[in-house]
């Protein structure tokens, strides 16, 4: 399949995740927390590692209530979450913005541009965090919306497609996980699946959504 042939005759709209997606980024993330909840012990870390590892499209500020509670029996409020989530942002920032891009996904992006397609970013990562990051990896001239927690990324699509004026079909999202996958599904937006953690649960669960390794095969069709 000519993935960026479809794009440029069929769709109005390309939406991306961040981490995995674009940048690759989650590893720095899966430390980050781990660091978080180091002083609970090995056995605490490694139960908050698999999570996080599983559950890639959610936001920091439902995982820190979850481990709280599933974890250490402790309930967070508000605060305790905000808190939680400032240290985190210290953590991961700086790495985030100088990792490096997943194969290929900056000349995409590039030949995207030239075509004027519209690109808009939907991620789990902190409203302000993920327009600062995109910034400080000049990659804001190639998205006219970015948007982040704490709306859900289904809020968040729905969000887009409200705000371009475009049907879910002129649209193609492109995750790499669980949570990005059954976003699409419930927005009915068509689904690009990005790297092996998406991988096996298209391969048994959606036969429809495409999936790629990453973006070094999508060649701009008049080159």
């Amino acid at each position: 399949m000519n993935l960026f042939k479809l794009i440029k005759d069929q769709k109005k709209l390309v939406i991306f995740d961040f981490d995995g997606v674009l940048v690759d980024s989650v590893h720095v993330k899966t430390k980050a927390f781990g660091l978080m909840y180091e002083e609970f012990g090995s056995n605490i870390v490694k139960k908050v590692h698999h999570h996080h590892i599983k559950n890639g499209g959610l936001s920091r500020f439902e995982k820190f209530k979850f481990y709280h509670k599933s974890f250490l029996n402790e309930t967070l409020d508000e605060d305790g979450v905000q808190l939680m989530a400032n240290k985190f942002s210290d953590l991961v920032v700086n790495k985030v913005v100088s990792s490096n891009w997943i194969p290929g996904a900056e000349n995409f992006l590039q030949i995207l541009y030239k075509h004027n397609i519209n690109c808009a970013i939907v991620s789990a990562t902190p409203q302000n965090e993920i327009e600062l990051i995109i910034k400080k990896r000049t990659m804001d001239k190639y998205f006219s919306d970015i948007y982040g927690s704490p709306d859900s990324k289904f809020n968040n699509l729905t969000k887009v497609l409200k705000k371009n004026s475009v049907t879910s079909d002129k649209v193609i999202f492109f995750g790499d996980a669980l949570a990005d996958w059954q976003a699409a599904i419930m927005a009915e937006i068509p689904f690009v699946g990005v790297g092996e953690s998406i991988k096996s649960l298209l391969l048994e669960n959606d036969k429809s959504s495409i999936f790629i390794d990453n973006f070094k095969t999508i060649k701009d069709d008049q080159e």
